[in-house]
């Protein structure tokens, strides 16, 4: 049976069925394709370094440790990658908020409700929906795909289609309104890893407005919506 668990366009993806993933999509133009090429350069050197010091300490010597010891040592540098791929995350992100490039089309209620709409739509019909945090010119979210459903990247390109019609009727516009390419991540939590990586992505999504410095609070965004079954983590 084919895998239909990976695809690459501009970058890779893995999006298992069944898997937890931290998604972004955002307004077409939202980042200037050179600054989007130069945050991959520059994550893609630190990867390198990393699995280059990995070469250079294992050598010979890990296959001489135990198999308990070997696994550790995989572990380590693993965990090192995981945030390495958070950071990269972090850098976009912090250049979206902090740049305010536009367009800003989110923050037209009527528009940003109907995203939200959007994603609930699709909640428990393709996914269990966690959380999601609707930004002026992006949108963070949390969610686990239901297993015997199409692959992640269908789902949000059938989402992302049919609110970007909607949002450019309201604005009486044409053209693309979201950029083609998601970020998206397979939330990992390991053994070895010292974040609970669901956690902490709850936490980032739900205090994006908190960080931007529109609320105090991040149950005060109109925008956000966290599960009811996850409140207590975020009190």
């Amino acid at each position: 049976m084919e895998d239909n668990s990976f695809y690459r366009r501009n970058l890779p993806h893995l999006q298992p069925q069944g898997g937890t993933f931290f998604i972004t999509f955002r307004l077409s133009g939202s980042i200037p394709i050179s600054v989007i090429k130069h945050l991959q350069e520059e994550h893609r050197e630190i990867m390198k370094a990393i699995e280059a010091e990995r070469r250079e300490k294992d050598g010979v010597r890990y296959l001489d440790l135990p198999v308990e010891m070997q696994e550790i040592r995989k572990s380590i540098y693993h965990n090192q990658k995981l945030e390495e791929e958070w950071q990269y995350f972090e850098r976009y992100d912090d250049f979206l908020e902090k740049n305010l490039n536009e367009p800003h089309w989110l923050k037209q209620p009527d528009i940003a409700q109907l995203v939200a709409g959007s994603l609930h739509h699709w909640a428990d019909r393709y996914y269990q929906l966690w959380a999601f945090c609707i930004m002026s010119n992006h949108v963070h979210l949390l969610l686990t795909q239901m297993e015997d459903t199409p692959i992640l990247w269908k789902i949000l390109q059938s989402a992302k289609k049919f609110s970007g019609i909607q949002a450019n009727r309201i604005l009486g516009r044409s053209g693309p309104f979201w950029e083609k390419e998601s970020y998206d991540h397979l939330v990992r939590d390991s053994i070895h890893y010292q974040k609970n990586e669901f956690e902490r992505i709850l936490w980032y999504i739900l205090n994006n407005p908190v960080k931007a410095g529109l609320v105090a609070n991040w149950q005060d965004w109109e925008w956000s919506y966290c599960h009811p079954e996850l409140l207590e983590l975020v009190k």
